[in-house]
């Protein structure tokens, strides 16, 4: 039997969420490419960009493996191959970030251009997968979590994600959704997130994570 719910989420959330990944697979591997023989700082300036965006990637998607696909799997069971489409998705994503891992170690000590290839061809294949996902996911699962989830519920979602990011990278997670959201996506992101971390972006996190990205293309 399908739940009721008394109110929908606004799972939009999930999409501006996507789209810091989307823009993270759009520009990593020509960043990667970029490297140059014997300067360790920029490789290791990107590196660390690889790193963040792996780490959310990881985040976001055991949240949805742990708490939303069990959800939906009982209560959607009409779209039972959807759902287990996306868990195989988010397994052969899993192998690509563990060959991507693998290579960073190296490409921050020794940022050679077979190996810097080697890398921004893994990251292509990442994001193409990826992007695919994320596609199928707009357009499939978060309609059924806005109608089989609470917004309670919901909410958890978030705040499991959240829960396993180090804190000391939280600001700069916010602050990276902040950057690829709208002014009105701001506006509602605003208005959900807790006091100290709308204080802190606006007094550190917009400006800090603007000169990141000013560093790590360039400018």
């Amino acid at each position: 039997m399908t739940d009721v719910v008394s109110s929908k989420p606004d799972v939009h959330d999930m999409v501006v969420v996507h789209r810091t990944f989307r823009r993270s697979c759009a520009e990593l591997p020509d960043l990667v490419r970029g490297l140059r023989p014997g300067d360790t700082a920029r490789a290791e300036l990107v590196v660390d960009a690889v790193r963040f965006m792996l780490m959310g990637l990881e985040a976001h998607h055991v949240s949805e493996d742990e708490f939303l696909w069990p959800r939906l799997a009982a209560r959607a069971a009409v779209r039972a191959e959807a759902i287990t489409r996306m868990e195989e998705q988010h397994h052969r994503l899993e192998e690509l970030v563990t060959q991507v891992r693998s290579a960073l170690d190296g490409l921050a000590a020794d940022p050679r251009q077979p190996l810097c290839e080697q890398v921004a061809e893994q990251l292509t294949e990442l994001g193409s997968v990826l992007t695919a996902h994320m596609d199928e996911e707009e357009n499939t699962i978060l309609p059924l979590a806005a109608e089989h989830l609470s917004v309670a519920e919901w909410e958890e979602l978030g705040e499991i994600s959240l829960a396993k990011l180090e804190k000391k990278h939280l600001l700069r997670a916010f602050s990276a959704l902040m950057a690829v959201a709208t002014p009105e996506e701001q506006q509602a992101i605003l208005t959900k997130a807790p006091l100290p971390a709308r204080l802190l972006w606006r007094l550190s996190g917009r400006r800090s994570h603007a000169r990141w990205e000013a560093r790590l293309h360039g400018a």
